[in-house]
């Protein structure tokens, strides 16, 4: 019963925002962009909150019989990807190519960043391996 009540919920909140969204576009031509960033990255927050990080904690509990730093890393790493994409799909729809370019290198600077102290231990291993 209570996912029921979660999804009618959620349900309920989308429908609020599609009409936020049909309001919006009776409003002036030049501010229709900007209330439509922010009511994207409002909704993004939201969904981020409620959904995607309760989820994201459960999910993390079903790898901890492997190795610690590695499911974490993979799964970060796939969150971050997956937002980098919505909010560069975004940006590019909005018109802004370029900056949705810089964006996505950016993000993927940041996760590599991220595997580099894992890196840094495998390379150390096998140049390890190969001097012997």
């Amino acid at each position: 019963m209570a996912v029921h009540g979660v999804l009618m919920s959620i349900l309920f909140q989308l429908i609020v925002v599609y009409l936020l969204l049909i309001m919006l576009s009776f409003t002036s031509k030049s501010l229709q962009p900007v209330l439509y960033a922010a009511v994207f990255f409002i909704f993004l927050a939201y969904v981020s909150m409620t959904i995607i990080v309760p989820f994201g904690k459960t999910f993390m509990q079903l790898f901890d019989p492997l190795p610690t730093p590695f499911a974490k890393l993979l799964i970060g790493s796939v969150v971050l990807y997956y937002l980098a994409e919505l909010i560069c799909k975004h940006i590019a729809e909005a018109g802004y190519e370029s900056i949705a370019s810089v964006a996505q290198v950016a993000i993927k600077i940041a996760i590599l960043s991220l595997w580099l102290p894992q890196l840094s231990t495998l390379i150390g291993t096998l140049s390890k391996l190969i001097i012997k």
